[in-house]
């Protein structure tokens, strides 16, 4: 066997193929635009139960209560909101 021969044999097996380098690198971008957008719900999420738990104070209500739903309100805010930037 030739030099040059044996030199493409080695190439072909330790060089991972382009394709399926591309698939690895578009799951990771998926996943980290994924990760990103579950993080901006989140921090709506938050902001609204925070502002739930202030109303509720404020209004005299049950401070759990209005936490809950005030995180509720702002997970359906954060949603729409990534729905809508998503197109």
């Amino acid at each position: 066997m030739e030099r040059k021969q044996m030199d493409a044999i080695v190439r072909a097996v330790l060089e991972p193929d382009t394709r399926v380098q591309d698939e690895i690198r578009r799951k990771r971008e998926a996943e980290a635009l994924r990760l990103a957008r579950q993080r901006k719900v989140a921090l709506l999420m938050l902001a609204g139960a925070l502002a739930g738990g202030v109303v509720a104070h404020l209004v005299g209500a049950r401070f759990s209560q209005g936490i809950l739903w005030g995180g509720i309100a702002g997970s359906v805010l954060g949603w729409t909101g990534v729905w809508f930037w998503k197109r």
